[in-house]
């Protein structure tokens, strides 16, 4: 009996600590409103510590103090919730009322356990077999331990966000506040835990609980000290992701809690299998919560209530932007930068169709490249698609009503990609002012239309990403250069190997003059002049790239395309089993390099010619159109395969055997130089056309 009253003496002395630090809060004329909340927490502190001191001297009541007790426990939480709140600027406070629904929640919800527990719902006496009596808990007794515990650990939450929220000087003032009320939230979780593994109050529980908080409070005394009793603020921000996982946390708690209880009901209703159904009812509760967490329409539902009623925008800018800073830190190529952007809006946007399209530069013709659906779709647009020629007017997004589908189902051969998809919404990227790829997404979930809101994120995510890929584009050409240089600085070693080749064959000539009628010596001659044109066959393939100059205006001369095209036909020397025509109409002449032009018409038939093998047909047109010469070059080959029809005119790319991939590359530098534009279109086993437009020259008029 002494040493209870000695656990009462301790209990008594921490209340009278608490109750004073509140009074003293409270009697401050200019109490703030964190000041007012930590009155409020501290007196909620020392009604439990006194009403468990007068519980230990007055045992024949002890279960009513234990359950006054247990009314100032559960206002706790909410206090605690409100304290960590009042740290927050009056501006963050005013214009956001998120910041007070969490404590209000907790508030209400501890008020009607308390309820519980004035009315004898919580503890019960007990008789031992000895005759010890004991206060235990009721069948649903855990339930406000539960709350405690969960309440406290929103608490501590709060109280870390404004501690990591807050800066120097102000934190060196708070944190002492803050780690003593810390410290009362944490031993509340203990004891709740406590209570939930062993539910039988005892005596030991007062002074643990005496000590625990004499410590807290000494904390929170020498942190007000601190600041002089003086208002502390924290300009912090309440993301929308912490608020999802609050409000997720406390409804998966109420739900475990709720098949808890049934489960409960189930074992102590006495039925024969009673137990057996708790058992089934607690594993199918837990499947069906874990679809629901992984569910993505239930996510979006959350976070549109959410946003309706505790947010002026529905999107957390600040975090998801720092989200998408993050996400494309380490994405350098395209390939990356795309694959970095579909997972971002796979877990941003709130629908079943996502896709991104390209810009392909061979055929100029924008392709299907990612989607969230596992299927590969083979899918292009052309320019003139009414989608793709609103996105290149304006930098804006483009929505797909049902009207338009309607309107365009019908029309063209076979459905449209994007109608078959669902398409709702376009959003297109450009780099360095030009459209180079844009976002397709389908309906929302909800089928709700995308708000102004969604516009602004995506426009602003589609302009960093577009961003990314110019830079993305510039290292790539960087490194191209890079590579092609290094193929330059091999070429002289390449060129000294010919130089002696040539010497080589300098001797022979010289040795001719004066051996030339030996049979020995021609035999011998003959052999080293075959081995020298093999060995100089081997290093000029390798050096098949010859240097390309810029253009400049001596350089230039009026150009006849057809009569160029016959000269480089003629040179090739076709063979009989393959077909070649040429269909050229009059047309008027360029200003170009001649020899640069005929490098590009023969690279591009020489491709041709190797495309058909064996036998085949090459057809050459020439025509006029607009304002430019277009040279149409087909033929009836293999085709090249889609996915190598993205880095055909790239340098160092190539499906030749033996070949460099530099053919290609260099016509387009040819060609560009000249203002004119190449494309290649080709289908797998139908054959490849490659067309070249030129612009017709016009002759300065003078006066």
């Amino acid at each position: 009996m002494a040493l209870q009253t000695w656990f009462s003496i301790a209990a008594g002395l921490v209340a009278a600590i608490a109750g004073g630090m509140a009074c003293v809060l409270f009697a401050r004329r200019k109490a703030s409103a964190s000041h007012r909340s930590l009155a409020l927490l501290l007196g909620a502190t020392a009604v439990a510590h006194l009403v468990n001191a007068a519980g230990l001297l007055d045992q024949s009541h002890a279960l009513l103090w234990r359950a006054i007790a247990m009314v100032a426990e559960l206002a706790q939480p909410a206090l605690l919730l409100y304290v960590g709140l009042a740290f927050l600027s009056p501006v963050e406070r005013s214009h956001d009322s998120s910041v007070r629904w969490r404590a209000r929640v907790i508030g209400i919800l501890g008020l009607l356990l308390a309820v519980c527990a004035v009315t004898g719902q919580v503890f019960e006496r007990k008789v031992f077999e000895d005759g010890q009596v004991a206060i235990i808990l009721t069948a649903w007794g855990g339930v406000p331990y539960a709350f405690i515990l969960t309440g406290m650990a929103l608490g501590l939450a709060q109280l870390e966000l404004v501690l990591r929220a807050s800066r120097e000087p102000v934190r060196h003032k708070l944190k002492f506040i803050v780690i003593g009320l810390g410290g009362l939230a944490g031993f509340q979780i203990y004891q709740a835990s406590q209570m939930l593994l062993f539910p039988v109050w005892q005596a030991q529980h007062v002074l643990v609980g005496s000590v625990a908080t004499a410590m807290a409070l000494c904390l929170v005394v020498y942190g007000l000290g601190r600041t002089r009793f003086r208002e502390v603020l924290v300009n912090t921000y309440v993301s929308q992701q912490a608020l999802f996982g609050s409000v997720t946390f406390i409804l998966c708690g109420l739900y475990l809690l709720g098949v808890g209880a049934i489960g409960e009901w189930l074992r102590r209703s006495g039925q024969p299998l009673g137990v057996g159904f708790s058992v089934v009812v607690v594993f199918g509760a837990l499947v069906g919560l874990a679809i629901a967490v992984f569910s993505k329409t239930v996510r979006a539902d959350v976070r549109r209530f959410l946003n309706r009623n505790f947010y002026r925008s529905k999107h957390d800018y600040r975090a998801q932007w720092l989200q998408v800073t993050e996400i494309f830190e380490q994405a350098a190529s395209k390939e990356a930068i795309m694959d970095r952007l579909l997972d971002f809006l796979i877990k941003t946007v709130p629908t079943t169709e996502i896709s991104l399209w390209s810009l392909r530069e061979t055929d100029r013709r924008f392709c299907h490249i990612r989607s969230m659906k596992t299927e590969k779709v083979h899918a292009s647009l052309d320019r003139s698609h009414p989608v793709i020629v609103q996105l290149q007017e304006k930098d804006e997004e483009v929505v797909i009503e049902d009207a338009w589908s309607k309107k365009n189902a019908g029309s063209g051969s076979g459905e449209d990609p994007l109608i078959a998809a669902g398409v709702a919404l376009c959003f297109p990227i450009r780099t360095q002012g030009r459209l180079t790829a844009f976002i397709a997404l389908g309906r929302q979930l909800r089928g709700e239309a995308y708000g102004a809101d969604d516009c602004d994120l995506l426009r602003g995510l589609s302009h960093h990403v577009g961003a990314l890929l110019s830079h993305a584009s510039l290292a790539e050409e960087r490194r191209a250069s890079a590579e092609l240089e290094a193929l330059h600085r091999f070429s002289v070693f390449c060129l000294h190997d010919l130089k002696n080749l040539a010497a080589r064959l300098s001797l022979v000539a010289q040795n001719a003059e004066v051996h030339g009628k030996d049979p020995a010596f021609q035999d011998s001659a003959m052999r080293t002049v075959a081995d020298t044109a093999h060995k100089m066959g081997t290093l000029m393939s390798k050096l098949s790239l010859k240097s390309f100059e810029p253009m400049s205006m001596a350089m230039l001369e009026s150009v006849d395309m057809p009569t160029l095209i016959d000269e480089t036909v003629a040179s090739m020397g076709i063979q009989e089993h393959v077909r070649l025509y040429v269909c050229s109409e009059p047309v008027p002449p360029v200003m170009a390099v001649r020899e640069q032009l005929h490098q590009v018409l023969l690279n591009v038939v020489l491709n041709a010619k190797q495309a058909i093998g064996e036998k085949g047909e090459i057809s050459v047109a020439v025509e006029q159109s607009n304002g430019f010469v277009v040279v149409t070059v087909s033929d009836t080959g293999s085709g090249i395969p889609d996915s190598m029809l993205e880095s055909l005119f790239r340098p160092l790319q190539t499906r030749k055997p033996g070949g460099l991939g530099i053919g290609l590359y260099q016509c387009k530098q040819i060609v560009e130089a000249h203002q004119g534009t190449i494309l290649l279109q080709s289908q797998e086993g139908k054959g490849t056309q490659v067309r070249i437009t030129l612009p017709i020259y016009c002759p300065a008029v003078t006066m």
